[in-house]
């Protein structure tokens, strides 16, 4: 394929490509196939200019070019073909992009050529009125239904201009009403694809009923009447009706409502929803990304509680004032006996400039949170973490790395290591905890296949451990609280001193067989590089208390509380009682922000002011979530605090300026100062530059980033902000 470039700086090139004709599939192919070789970070394809943008190491530029050229035109790949599981999120933002680029040129284009040609006047009046339908029918179906509006006010600013002959001032108003639309528009789809993107976990494997057994498969060759078997902690990846077992499902992401659904068989379950306890086995209705994206985003987009308080004041507000303008126009009329004076309450309103500019700073602030891998699920939240003074935390998988190891593992019968690791692989394999991840890895390590052991149905007891039957032995493994209080398990004499000469400072996950204790697993998971740095720049940014809620021993707890600064600490906690304590801290006064990983960390998360679960958290972390964090670092909680943050300081400096320009606009317009014409245009002007200014990134700048650490500093630098 042959190309030319248009322009170049380190490690990010344009090109003018001879592409031909195609399709907005096989742009999306062509930039997933650049993607998928790995030689770049970034590909956009733009159809309509022929023009392709690549990101990628400055040191692979010849091989870049080599596999563009490689490209042969008639045989462009198509995204059908190719699948855009991986990329899709990115191209589709590009997309999006290139959408908003030719709305916004169409926009301006139209006015030009109006204000250009050498149309007859009797033309450009033509033209405006066909223009001002669309408004002015608006305005007529909110007046028959007796609803003073936003929509209203516009359509009599219109109409005032109209009929007092200023034609190029109705114009006008229509301009900057279909531009800032346009701009509107675009950063809520630009969030729309965020939150499909980000809101469903997509789990890799699932476990299929395959001849009576239990076998993972791949997500994507999961076909429509297959049987799956779902443990608990799991998120349903596809719609399907239960065959067997029963069940607690959190229906939260699909309806809103919070509480508990019971399912057996028979009943109808959906993608995206959460199965808290139980066991079902399902036949799918619906492969995975038929029918599951689209409910949660409409719910996401179209929920009134989900938006920012901010928000939805600023929609009331609007609305609120406009009779108000009304009245003032009456008044104003009544006073002066002077028509044009009185119009500029209708010229220059309030209303449409908080209206406008409120949404697009929520959404924008959501988007530019979407770009550093973190999914908000409603304005909303960002609201509430900015306001938050108090964060909890679990501990494991959130403060430390989430890569856990298996340090040793301590028999107290005659079977040998390897013997008790194999069969605890086995029974940990169906469930996405890091401990459980770690135990498997272990096993797969040493070369031990415990694919071949045999067990009955397993049950997960929430935030304890596991029981099972294997071999017709009952098998219990998990917590100590799970083995020695709940099962009745006794130690065996000197066991407790032996495991705290080995790991003083490990996680020790207990397994027993027909209730006696059989074997320890002791691992350790480091703490995350970052997490003191985090924790001290959030109390910077106004966090008064941090506490650290996880059911790990008294002696691991406090080692990892005095490291990290934490103020409070509680051990072995169970996950119900990590729920009273979120809800005691609440009745406190702190608004409260949750951060977890876990199944044991749902009913907390739940529980919260606003919720925040980490990359590798489980299915039903991300699902109860409001906003997940897709990246590994820590430091994005520092991100978006800052986000959070300055989103709501920009939308109370916009009333502030709103309120006083659009009064000394009415003021000179009243007092004869300037014309009513140039205090609509001011107005107008103002509306667009507010809104515009919204679009802008919050965390771009390096003299604002000066208070952060290094570590976040560079997370912003990756991600071109700083």
């Amino acid at each position: 394929m042959r190309y030319t470039i248009t322009n170049e700086i380190a490690g990010r090139i344009r090109l003018r490509c001879d592409l031909g004709f195609i399709d907005d599939g096989e742009a999306r192919g062509v930039a997933y196939d650049l993607m998928r070789s790995g030689l770049v970070r970034h590909a956009e394809v733009h159809p309509a200019n022929q023009s392709l943008l690549v990101r990628f190491d400055p040191a692979r530029r010849e091989e870049v070019l080599a596999f563009i050229a490689a490209f042969d035109p008639l045989r462009l790949p198509r995204e059908d073909e190719a699948g855009l599981e991986d990329f899709c999120n990115a191209i589709e933002m590009a997309s999006e992009n290139n959408r908003f680029q030719m709305q916004l040129a169409f926009v301006f284009m139209r006015r030009w050529l109006f204000r250009l040609l050498p149309l007859p006047l009797a033309m450009q009046r033509i033209w405006v009125l066909l223009r001002a339908i669309p408004f002015l029918r608006a305005g007529w179906q909110r007046l028959i239904h007796r609803e003073l509006k936003v929509e209203l006010l516009d359509a009599a600013a219109i109409s005032a201009s109209i009929m007092n002959g200023n034609w190029g001032e109705a114009g006008q108003i229509m301009f900057l009403l279909n531009l800032s639309g346009v701009m509107e528009d675009h950063v809520a789809s630009r969030a729309r694809l965020a939150l499909r993107n980000g809101l469903i976990t997509r789990a890799d494997n699932v476990w299929a009923v395959i001849d009576g057994q239990d076998v993972r498969i791949p997500i994507a060759s999961v076909t429509k009447g297959q049987i799956l078997h779902l443990n608990a902690g799991s998120v349903l990846p596809v719609d399907g009706s239960v065959v067997e077992g029963e069940g607690e499902l959190n229906e939260a992401s699909m309806t809103g409502e919070s509480r508990l659904v019971h399912k057996r068989e028979g009943s109808t379950v959906y993608a995206g929803t959460a199965l808290e306890d139980g066991d079902l086995k399902i036949r799918v209705t619906a492969p995975p990304g038929v029918s599951r994206i689209d409910g949660i985003v409409e719910m996401v987009e179209q929920s009134a509680q989900l938006k920012a308080g901010a928000q939805s004041k600023a929609e009331r507000l609007s609305d609120a004032l406009v009779p108000y303008n009304f009245a003032a126009f009456f008044a104003l009329l009544a006073i002066t006996r002077n028509v044009q004076k009185a119009m500029t309450v209708l010229m220059v309103d309030y209303s449409c400039a908080i209206k406008l500019s409120t949404p697009v700073a929520v959404g924008s602030a959501m988007d530019e949170a979407a770009n550093f891998g973190m999914t908000v699920k409603g304005g909303k939240y960002l609201e509430k973490f900015a306001a938050a003074d108090l964060i909890v935390f679990d501990k494991t998988g959130t403060l430390t790395k989430a890569v856990p190891h298996v340090e040793s593992v301590i028999s107290f019968d005659d079977r040998s290591e390897n013997e008790l690791l194999k069969l605890a692989a086995c029974i940990e394999e169906h469930f996405p905890h890091s401990m459980a991840r770690a135990i498997v890895s272990e096993a797969e390590r040493r070369g031990l296949d415990h694919q071949k052991e045999l067990h009955a149905e397993v049950k997960y007891v929430v935030a304890h451990g596991i029981r099972t039957q294997v071999g017709g032995k009952e098998v219990c493994i998990g917590s100590s609280h799970f083995l020695f209080d709940d099962e009745g398990v006794a130690y065996p004499e000197g066991a407790r001193e032996r495991i705290y000469a080995l790991a003083p400072t490990s996680s020790i996950i207990y397994m027993a067989e027909d209730g006696k204790l059989v074997g320890a697993i002791c691992i350790s998971d480091p703490l995350r590089e970052e997490a003191a740095s985090v924790i001290s720049q959030l109390r910077t940014l106004g966090v008064k208390r941090f506490v650290m809620l996880t059911g790990d021993s008294e002696n691991v707890a406090a080692n990892v509380a005095q490291q990290l600064g934490i103020d409070e600490y509680v051990s072995r906690v169970l996950p119900e009682d990590k729920r009273s304590y979120v809800e005691k801290y609440r009745a406190e006064g702190y608004t409260v922000a949750m951060v977890g990983d876990g199944i044991n960390d749902s009913p907390a998360l739940a529980a919260s002011d606003v919720s925040l679960a980490m990359s590798d958290a489980s299915d039903i972390a991300r699902a109860v979530a409001d906003i997940s964090i897709r990246n590994t670092s820590l430091e994005s909680l520092v991100i978006m605090r800052l986000l959070s943050q300055r989103v709501m300081q920009r939308i109370h400096r916009d009333y502030r300026a709103i309120v006083a320009l659009n009064t000394g606009f009415i003021a000179g317009g009243v007092t004869g100062l300037i014309t009513t014409t140039t205090a609509a245009f001011l107005h107008n002007e103002l509306t667009f530059a507010v809104t515009v200014a919204n679009t802008r990134s919050l965390l771009k700048s390096a003299k604002a980033n000066a208070e952060l650490s290094d570590g976040t500093r560079a997370l912003l630098e990756d991600h071109h902000l700083a």
